[in-house]
C-alpha cells in the first residue's frame, strides 16, 4: 500500500464536521480543484517567464540591427548602461607601485609587483618581461577561480607561453584569488569558509549590494587600473594594449574589454560565454547562481546579456575558446559572427574548441598566443610549446606569506565595506510627535515600496477551500489564494470550536506553514487557546518551494548559491524584487483574513519567524490594518552585516540599495504607534542576540515609539509567547 504524507492524506480525507457551513463533502478520492495542480513549479515559472518574455522582446530589437550605425549605436547604450549598472567608476589615485622581487629568467624576467587601485588597496600581480629592445605589445591577464589564481602552473605557462613570443604580461590577482583571498589561514594553508573562490566572491559581493555597490564594479576597476600601471611602463607599446583571461578569468575579460576600450584585442578563454536567456528551468533540474560578481542587476531591463557585452568589443579582435563545442556555444559565436560582419570584421573574431577538461590547456594556450601574435605583430604564432616548468607560489608572492590580509598590507574589501558601513546609511532625525510620526510614516512607506518594487494587490482573491480536518478542539481549513495572476498561496486557517475575542492572527514562517503546524505544535496551542490562526505559505515558501536543487553545493554558506538566491537574482534581473512580492503575498494574507466571514475583531495580529519576520516588519510598515507585529528570530538590522566577514543569512532578506535610504529600525519606527514585539533577534551568523544588544540597534525606534506617546507598544524580549 502507498504511503500518503500528511498534505496528500489531508487532501484525500475530510469529514462533514469538519467543512466550511454550506461547504461539500469530500469523500475519499474526491477533492476540491487546487491552483497548486494549475501552477506547477510556480515561482520558477513565474521569474523565468517574466525574464523570457523581456529577453524575446530584446531578441526582436537586436534582429533588427542591419546596418553598423545601428549596431555602434547599440554597443555606445550597453556601454553605458552596463557603466550604470556597476555604479561607475571613481576617481583615479596614484598607484604607488613597487616592484618587490625580479627573477631574471631565460629570453625573460618576471617582476612580483603590487600597486593601488584606489587608496591603500593593493592589487598584486606578476609582471612578464621579453628580454631584448621593446616596446612591446602589454596584456594583461584576470584569473580564474582558482586559489592560487595567477600562480596556478596552467596560468604560468600561459604567461610565459606569450612573454617567449614578445608580450608583456601583466598578471593580477583579483579580489577574494591569490594573495588576495579574504578566509586565507597562514598556520594551514587553507581558507577558513571554502577553498572555492566563489565564496569569497559572494559573501562581499550581496553585502555591497545592500549599500549601493557591487563587487563586480571593484573587479573591473582593478583590470583597468592593471591597464594604467602597463601603460606606465616604458617596455609596453601603448597602442597595443590587450585582454586575456580564462574561467572567471574570461569573463572579468569580457567586462573590463567591453567598457575599456583601450584593450585593442581580446582572448575569452572558456568564459560564461553562453546567453543567459531564455532560461529553461525544468522541474527538478538544477538551478544555481554563479557567483555574484558575474550576475549584473537589473541588465534584462535593457536587454544586455552576456553576448552583448562581448558584442560592445567589436569590432576590435575577439578570440573565443570553449571546451567542446556545444549548441549554446554555437549560438553565441553565431550571434558574433554576423555582429562582426556587420562591421565588415568576420576575420577579427575567432572561435577554438580545447577538446579537453576544462581548464587553460596546451592548444588554448597556444591559440591564445597566435591571436595575439596576428593581430598585434601580424605573424602567426608558435606552433609547439616548449617545455616548461612552473615557479612555485613564494617566488611569484609579494607579500611575505601570500596574502595581502595577513601582510597587513592596507585594506580588504570587508575592511573597506565596514568603513563605508558606517556613513552609508543616511541619518534621520526622529519624529518628535505624532504628528511628526505621522509624516515620517507616510515618507518612509513611499520609500519602501519604491526600493522592493511593492505593488499593492489587486483582483480578486479567488479563495479555493481544498479540504477541512477536524482536530481536538478546533478544526484546520486547507485553503489557497491568489496574490496575483499565476501566484497563489497555500494557507491553512486553524478554526477554535471556541473562538476569543482576540483578532486573527496571520502567521508566515520562513521555513513554511508545516514547521509549526503539526499536531502539538505552536500553532495547535493557539488554536486550543481559542485564536483563530491563519498560517500561510509565501511563494517559493512550504508548499511552493521549488524543487530544483543547487547542484553540489554544502557546507554552512551553501545559501550563497541555494535556489533561494538563484530566484532572488532572477527578480533582480527584471528591476523587481522576490523580497517585495513576498511582503505582497503578505499584505494579501491579511486581506483574506479580513475577508473572512469569521474574520471577528477589527485588524490583524501579524506573526513572522525568520526570514518571515522582516517579511512582517515591512508588511506592518505598509498596512495599517495590521494591529500588532510579532517578530520572532529575524535579523537585527542590515547594517549588521557590514560589519562581519560572513554571515549566515540567505539573500531572500536583501534588498538592493537599501542602507543608502533606511535599515530595519526605520522601518520599526513606521509602525508606530501600533504593538510591535522583537524577539530572539538574531546577528548575521544566526546567533541569537542579548535583548540589551537589541535595544541599543533599535534605540532610534525606541525613541520614536516614546515620542508618539506609545513607549509601551515597542517591546524587545529574548523570548514571547504568543
Amino acid at each position: 500500500m502507498q504511503k500518503l504524507s500528511r498534505r496528500e492524506f489531508a487532501k484525500k480525507a475530510a469529514f462533514a464536521g469538519g467543512m466550511l457551513a454550506g461547504g461539500p463533502l469530500h469523500l475519499f478520492g474526491e477533492r476540491a480543484p487546487s491552483y497548486a495542480e494549475q501552477h506547477p513549479d510556480m515561482l520558477v515559472s513565474y521569474l523565468s517567464g517574466k525574464l523570457n518574455a523581456l529577453a524575446g522582446k530584446w531578441d526582436r530589437e537586436r534582429d533588427a540591427l542591419r546596418t553598423a550605425r545601428q549596431l555602434e549605436s547599440r554597443n555606445r547604450f550597453v556601454r553605458e548602461k552596463f557603466r550604470e549598472m556597476v555604479h561607475g567608476w571613481p576617481g583615479k589615485t596614484p598607484l604607488a607601485p613597487i616592484v618587490v622581487r625580479t627573477h631574471e629568467r631565460n629570453g625573460y624576467r618576471v617582476e612580483n609587483v603590487m600597486f593601488q587601485s584606489r587608496p591603500n588597496f593593493w592589487v598584486t600581480g606578476n609582471l612578464y618581461i621579453p628580454s631584448g629592445k621593446g616596446p612591446f605589445p602589454g596584456i594583461i591577464s584576470p584569473c580564474g577561480h582558482y586559489p592560487l589564481a595567477r600562480m596556478e602552473p596552467e596560468y604560468q605557462f600561459a604567461y610565459i607561453n606569450l612573454v617567449l613570443n614578445g608580450f608583456v604580461v601583466l598578471a593580477f590577482d583579483p579580489v577574494g584569488q591569490g594573495e588576495r583571498r579574504q578566509y586565507w589561514n597562514p598556520q594551514t594553508g587553507e581558507t577558513e569558509v571554502s577553498s572555492a573562490s566563489t565564496y569569497e566572491h559572494s559573501m562581499p559581493g550581496q553585502v555591497l549590494l545592500l549599500m549601493g555597490e557591487d563587487l563586480t564594479h571593484y573587479r573591473i576597476w582593478d583590470g583597468m587600473r592593471a591597464i594604467d600601471y602597463l601603460l606606465t611602463r616604458p617596455e609596453v607599446d601603448k597602442e597595443k594594449i590587450g585582454c586575456a583571461g580564462h574561467s572567471g578569468g574570461a569573463t572579468l575579460t569580457i567586462f573590463i574589454s567591453s567598457l575599456d576600450e583601450r584593450v585593442r584585442c581580446a582572448a575569452v578563454n572558456q568564459g560564461g560565454t553562453g546567453h543567459r536567456w531564455p532560461i529553461k528551468a525544468l522541474p527538478g533540474s538544477r538551478l544555481g547562481p554563479s557567483d555574484v560578481e558575474q550576475n549584473i542587476f537589473p541588465a534584462a531591463v535593457f536587454g544586455i546579456d552576456v553576448c552583448d557585452l562581448l558584442t560592445a568589443i567589436a569590432p576590435r579582435p575577439l578570440l573565443l575558446t570553449i571546451e567542446n563545442y556545444s549548441s549554446a556555444f554555437r549560438r553565441t559565436a553565431d550571434h558574433l559572427k554576423a555582429r562582426y560582419a556587420l562591421f565588415d570584421a568576420a576575420e577579427k573574431f575567432g572561435t577554438e574548441e580545447a577538446n579537453d577538461p576544462h581548464s587553460w590547456t596546451v592548444k588554448l594556450r597556444l591559440s591564445t598566443t597566435d591571436w595575439f601574435s596576428r593581430w598585434f605583430s601580424g605573424r602567426r604564432g608558435p606552433d609547439r610549446e616548449p617545455d616548461l616548468a612552473p615557479e612555485n607560489p613564494e617566488t611569484l608572492y609579494c607579500t611575505p606569506i601570500g596574502s595581502v590580509r595577513y601582510s597587513q598590507q592596507g585594506e580588504t574589501i570587508f575592511s573597506l565595506i565596514l568603513k563605508n558601513g558606517v556613513t552609508v546609511t543616511p541619518s534621520r532625525r526622529v519624529p518628535a510627535s505624532g504628528a511628526e510620526l505621522g509624516e515620517f510614516r507616510n515618507r518612509l512607506a513611499g520609500e519602501i515600496r519604491e526600493l522592493i518594487r511593492y505593488r499593492a494587490p489587486e483582483g480578486p482573491l479567488g479563495a479555493r477551500h481544498i479540504v477541512t480536518t477536524p482536530r481536538k478542539g478546533y478544526k484546520v481549513e486547507n485553503v489557497e489564494f491568489l496574490t496575483e495572476p499565476g501566484i497563489h498561496i497555500p494557507a491553512w486557517v486553524f478554526v477554535p470550536e471556541k473562538r476569543n475575542s482576540e483578532p486573527p492572527t496571520v502567521f508566515v514562517h520562513e521555513a513554511g506553514k508545516e514547521v509549526e503546524g503539526q499536531e502539538f505544535g505552536l500553532l495547535e496551542q493557539l488554536a486550543r487557546e481559542g485564536h483563530q490562526v491563519i498560517a500561510v505559505d509565501v511563494r517559493g515558501v512550504g508548499e511552493t518551494a521549488p524543487r530544483h536543487s543547487p547542484g553540489d553545493r554544502s557546507g554552512a554558506f551553501s545559501h550563497l548559491f541555494s535556489v533561494e538566491t538563484a530566484m532572488v537574482y532572477m527578480s533582480w534581473y527584471m528591476d523587481e524584487d522576490l523580497f517585495g512580492m513576498r511582503v505582497r503575498d503578505v499584505v494579501r494574507s491579511v486581506e483574506y483574513a479580513l475577508s473572512r466571514p469569521d474574520a471577528g475583531a477589527a485588524g490583524v495580529r501579524l506573526v513572522g519567524k525568520g526570514a518571515g519576520a522582516l517579511w512582517a516588519l515591512y508588511a506592518g510598515a505598509l498596512d495599517p490594518r495590521v494591529g500588532t507585529v510579532v517578530a520572532h528570530g529575524g535579523l537585527v538590522s542590515y547594517a549588521s552585516l557590514t560589519r562581519v566577514d560572513r554571515y549566515r543569512q540567505t539573500a531572500g532578506v536583501f534588498v538592493r540599495d537599501v542602507l543608502k535610504h533606511f535599515d530595519l529600525p526605520h522601518v520599526a519606527a513606521a509602525i508606530a504607534d501600533r504593538r510591535l514585539i522583537l524577539s530572539s533577534t538574531v546577528g548575521p551568523m544566526n546567533e541569537r542576540l542579548d535583548p540589551a544588544a537589541v535595544r541599543q540597534a533599535y534605540n532610534w525606534t525606541v525613541m520614536a515609539y516614546r515620542n508618539a506617546g506609545a513607549a509601551d507598544r515597542f517591546q524587545i524580549t529574548e523570548s514571547y509567547k504568543l
